[in-house]
């Protein structure tokens, strides 16, 4: 198992499971973030199971963002200068339509 699968496997269980506790889901949320700052490093399998985890987490986009809204005020990512390429920060507006994220898929090269 490489350096990250384990990281990306955990980040699938806690999307998958809508039964967890609103703080497992913020930290959820960071350890999103932590994947997307080492995205450059994971190898394309961890890639495409790091998308299909988010495109789940965008359908549970309005569930989620009720959850994780017991514990955590969506309005500080936006205070708090959050790129809105951390999509998974603004869930809340993800859920209302009002931020909406497009994902594109690219190749690597194969000689």
């Amino acid at each position: 198992m490489s350096q990250y699968k384990k990281d990306v496997l955990n980040y699938g269980d806690d999307v998958n499971d809508i039964d967890y506790s609103a703080y497992e889901h913020l930290r959820m949320l960071q350890e999103r973030t932590q994947l997307e700052c080492v995205k450059q490093e994971l190898d394309m399998s961890e890639k495409v199971l790091l998308a299909m985890y988010d495109l789940i987490l965008l359908q549970k986009a309005e569930q989620m963002a009720k959850h994780i809204s017991s514990v955590y005020d969506f309005s500080l990512s936006e205070t708090n200068g959050i790129p809105l390429e951390q999509w998974w920060w603004y869930l809340d507006k993800v859920a209302k339509g009002q931020l909406y994220v497009e994902y594109n898929s690219s190749t690597e090269k194969v000689i």
